[in-house]
């Protein structure tokens, strides 16, 4: 009947607990309390166990049996009581010590496929660590986008910490409620930003890759364009004319050199248009043993020379320390808004203007055309890519005088 009594005690509240307690998951409350009453009547069942046990042993050889056995139960309560608590908490797979914690998170990461998965399971981990109805992570992705890992449901009035990594915000981990161990949610929150960083890094990663795409299509359709467009009629052109010429030589030699005439501007015309094509590809003039004689004024200059309208270069500042990769930026965004000057502004003059500025490089390219007709726009889009692939900017605007002006500013890296 003692017994019984005592049972009662222990489980009695916890069984009230049970059923006033409201708004935690039940299932987490469940086992929670499953877990404290297994240990609490376990823990009853043995040390009541030794108590009567000594009194049932002793009182024949001593009256003072009651005192010895509440002595040895009291010495034994808590060594039986931790003990307990540890078999139950590896029955409910309960871990309490904060390196065990920690080294069960990492090996969840490391065992993940990927970086986000990885997130996820460390998310996970760290939600039973913490033993939280809910924990989440927002990541923040390059371009300002962010994304989110979450384990169950943060609520309305989540604790909030920042996940830092080597001095950059990674993002902000979210916990359900008021965490009972800070120590411990600091440590997991130092190996959550060492995961975030690792998505950040695989986004940013697929972004590379996929700009590099859209720039390699975009390069082929504009050579097939241009092949197409520009390079075919004119060789169509050429055809025709010899034909015409060979059946005009019937007629005499007066009859045909009109015609030969024709045939050798057009060629010309269509060697121009070649070599546009292939310095499109690599500018020679900015790529091996012609950069130091001719440098980025050098090869606008020779850009400038080719027939069409006629195209002034101003130069404003040194550019012979200017890094490779802004000497070729710079001459494409130039040689492809030239090229769209010839093509399609039907301008009678244009105007480059380079300014070296501290700190940046500033590129114009002014025509007095008739603006910026459909097949300009397109190029458009190709020379804000190239702008913005080394952060820099990029604006056209329509001149008071008439015709367009092209402005962009790529960042340089000033030497040490």
């Amino acid at each position: 009947m003692t017994i019984k009594l005592m049972l009662l005690r222990v489980a009695g509240p916890l069984l009230v607990r049970v059923a006033a307690l409201s708004g935690m998951r039940r299932s987490r409350l469940a086992l929670v309390l499953l877990n404290r009453a297994l240990v609490g009547l376990a823990l009853t069942a043995v040390v009541g166990a030794v108590y009567f046990g000594i009194i049932a042993l002793g009182r024949p050889l001593t009256s003072s049996a009651g005192l010895v056995a509440a002595l040895v139960a009291g010495a034994l309560f808590h060594p039986v009581r931790v003990g307990l608590q540890g078999a139950a908490d590896r029955l409910f797979g309960i871990e309490r010590d904060p390196y065990r914690l920690a080294d069960r998170v990492n090996r969840r990461v490391q065992e993940a496929p990927g970086p986000a998965e990885a997130l996820a399971s460390a998310v996970a981990a760290t939600r039973r660590a913490l033993r939280a109805p809910g924990v989440s992570v927002e990541v923040v992705l390059p371009g300002g986008r962010s994304r989110r890992f979450a384990d169950g449901e943060v609520g309305a009035s989540p604790t909030v910490l920042p996940l830092e990594w080597q001095g950059t915000s990674m993002g902000r981990l979210l916990v359900a409620g008021e965490p009972r161990d800070r120590a411990l949610l600091d440590m997991l929150a130092r190996q959550l930003a060492e995961v975030a960083h690792a998505v950040r890094l695989s986004a940013d990663l697929r972004r590379s890759r996929e700009r590099m795409l859209l720039t390699r299509e975009e390069e082929r359709h504009k050579l097939r364009r241009d092949l197409y467009d520009g390079l075919g009629p004119t060789l169509t052109e050429l055809a025709l004319s010899a034909d015409e010429a060979r059946i005009s030589l019937a007629g005499g030699p007066e009859a045909v050199d009109p015609l030969l005439t024709r045939m050798r501007r057009r060629m010309t015309e269509a060697i121009v248009e070649v070599r546009e094509l292939v310095y499109g590809l690599r500018p020679p003039a900015l790529d091996g043993a012609d950069l130091g004689e001719l440098g980025l004024e050098g090869a606008l200059r020779t850009l400038a020379d080719s027939p069409g309208p006629r195209v002034d270069v101003a130069v404003s500042g040194p550019l012979g320390d200017l890094p490779a990769a802004v000497e070729v930026a710079a001459y494409r965004i130039a040689h492809e808004a030239v090229a769209g000057v010839r093509r399609h502004a039907r301008a009678t003059t244009a105007l480059i203007r380079v300014d070296r500025r501290p700190g940046s490089l500033c590129l114009s390219v002014a025509d007095d055309g008739i603006g910026l007709p459909e097949q300009r726009r397109e190029g458009a889009a190709r020379l804000r890519h190239r702008a913005e692939e080394l952060g820099g900017t990029y604006e056209h605007d329509t001149r008071p005088g008439g015709g367009t002006e092209v402005v962009v500013e790529l960042p340089v890296k000033e030497p040490a």
